[in-house]
C-alpha cells in the first residue's frame, strides 16, 4: 500500500489512517468503507487519488478483522446493488 509514512492530501499519513481505521467501531468502518468506495470509483480516472489508498485500507481492515461482510455490504450499498 505504498510508503508508511506517505503524506496524503489533507496532512495526515498512511499510517495514521491504518491506526484511525484499527481503532474504528465496525459501524464506523463500514461507514468509511462505504464512503470511500463511492469516492474511489468517483475518481476511477486519477489513479493517484488519496481515494483509492482510503478504499483500499478499509478493505484491509475488514480483512484484519475477518468481516469482509462489512466491505460487502458497503458495496453493494455504494454501488446502489
Amino acid at each position: 500500500m505504498g510508503k508508511k509514512n506517505e503524506k496524503l492530501n489533507d496532512g495526515s499519513t498512511k499510517s495514521e489512517w491504518r491506526d484511525k481505521l484499527n481503532r474504528m467501531s465496525d459501524e464506523d468502518l463500514y461507514q468509511h468503507c462505504e464512503k470511500y468506495i463511492w469516492l474511489s470509483a468517483y475518481a476511477a480516472n486519477n489513479p493517484r487519488s488519496d481515494y483509492h489508498f482510503l478504499c483500499d485500507a478499509g478493505y484491509a481492515e475488514c480483512t484484519k478483522r475477518s468481516k469482509g461482510d462489512i466491505y460487502e455490504r458497503a458495496h453493494k450499498q455504494a454501488s446502489g446493488s
